[in-house]
Parts: C-alpha cells; sequence; structure tokens
C-alpha cells in the first residue's frame, strides 16, 4: 500500500470526512469506490454532477481528492463545463487558459479554502502550475482553511522537484508554514527526501526552525529512521547528535 504524506491525509480529513445529509448523492459510491453505483446514478440523474458539499466541493473534485482515478475520468466526461478549480485538478490546460484570458482572477481560492496552484501542484499538473505562475499566481498564498498548505507544501510532498524548483526560483519562500508552524524542511526529513532537502537548504531553508512541537527537521529525520540524513542537518544546524 502507498504511503500517504502528512499532508493528503489532512486533505482529506477537511474534505472527505463523514457523510453530511446535504452532500451530494454521488459523494457515496465515490467514498465506496462503488464504479457501477456511480454510472448508475450519473445516468439516471446526469444534473447530479453540478451539486456541490456544504464547503462548495463538487463529486469531480471528492473523486480526486479520494484518489478515485477512474471516477475522475467518469464524471469529467459527463461534466458540461470543467470549473476553474476542477481544470488545474485534471490538467484541462485549454480549460484553464480559457478563464485566464477571461480575466480569471488566478489567485482566488475554491470554496473549501485551497488555491489554484496549490491544487494543481498536488495533483501532478506541473504544465498549470507554470501557467499560474506565469499568469501571476501567489507562489507563497497559503490554503485559507485551516491546513494553511502552500504551493511549496504541495510540491515536497509529492517529490515533485521540477515544480519545487520552479516555486523557489519564482521567489518562493522555502521557510513559509501550514498547520502546526510546519515547514517544507520538516516534510521532506520526515521523508527521507534528500533532493528535496539539499534544495530547500540550498534556496535559504532553515535547518534551526521548529515547528509547534519545538521539533527540527533532523528531529523529524531520526524519528523516522533517517539517520545520515538526521546527522547531516544536525551538523548544518550547529547541533551535537543526539
Amino acid at each position: 500500500m502507498k504511503r500517504r504524506s502528512p499532508v493528503f491525509l489532512l486533505m482529506l480529513l477537511a474534505n472527505c470526512g463523514s457523510a453530511h445529509a446535504t452532500e451530494p448523492a454521488l459523494f457515496d459510491p465515490i467514498r465506496s469506490n462503488d464504479v457501477p453505483a456511480l454510472l448508475a446514478l450519473t445516468q439516471k440523474d446526469p444534473d447530479s454532477i453540478a451539486e456541490r458539499s456544504d464547503q462548495g466541493v463538487s463529486p469531480l473534485l471528492f473523486a480526486a481528492y479520494n484518489e478515485r482515478q477512474e471516477m475522475v475520468s467518469i464524471l469529467r466526461e459527463r461534466t458540461n463545463e470543467l470549473n476553474f478549480f476542477e481544470a488545474c485538478v485534471v490538467g484541462d490546460l485549454t480549460v484553464v487558459r480559457r478563464f485566464i484570458a477571461r480575466g480569471t482572477d488566478v489567485n482566488q481560492y475554491a470554496p473549501d479554502g485551497f488555491t489554484p496552484l496549490g491544487l494543481a501542484i498536488f495533483f501532478r499538473q506541473p504544465s498549470v502550475a507554470k501557467l499560474l505562475i506565469d499568469a501571476g499566481a501567489n507562489v507563497d498564498a497559503k490554503a485559507s482553511n485551516t491546513l494553511q498548505v502552500a504551493p511549496i507544501h504541495a510540491a515536497v510532498a509529492r517529490s515533485d522537484y521540477g515544480t519545487l524548483q520552479l516555486l523557489l526560483e519564482a521567489g518562493a519562500d522555502p521557510n513559509v508554514t501550514q498547520q502546526r508552524l510546519m515547514r517544507p524542511i520538516h516534510e521532506a526529513s520526515a521523508a527521507g527526501n534528500l533532493p528535496a532537502v539539499a534544495m530547500l537548504l540550498l534556496y535559504g531553508a532553515d535547518a534551526k526552525a521548529r515547528n509547534e512541537e519545538g521539533k527540527l527537521a533532523s528531529d523529524f529525520a531520526y524519528q523516522a529512521g533517517h539517520q545520515a540524513l538526521g546527522d547531516r542537518l544536525s551538523l548544518i544546524a550547529g547541533l551535537p547528535r543526539p
């Protein structure tokens, strides 16, 4: 079973939690990964695809958050017109360009608080991410929800080194915090992600920065069993090895 990043788990908690009385009918088959039921419901009631949860999440986005790629494809085929955030998530450059040409604010927040750039990066759409950055997307804009994730957190969580470099070269803050004062280097260290750690340090990440619990990047590395990385980070921070 593949490892899900802490960022992704938090995203699921925020957007895919317990059922609500007013949530779209399509959420149930998406949650249970019941493709035949999803097909039956969309055929019986095509308009159900346009329904939204209390947080403004569409069935297509809900399927993406749950990593139901087959369902994302089904819903995309049956959606008459993708909205801006859906287009960023599925990587439809034509639609994204069309929205930008219309004057769409690339720094607006999705109803559930995520930024277009953050969504594009998290859902592995580097071409969309570059398009948004070129159009003026704020590379340091945090989600307006409790997660407070910025685009750089998504790039680290996905080990997307190309987009991480793109963000850093565009001036992204390597020390920007998310929930609980977690920094990109904390996430990268916990994952033993040496290339991301090296890139972040090169662009000014602070090895002495602590999260809300007082933990350093080296602490996260040691706790996850990455001894050599922890030793290196302790050295950089000027701290004795534990």
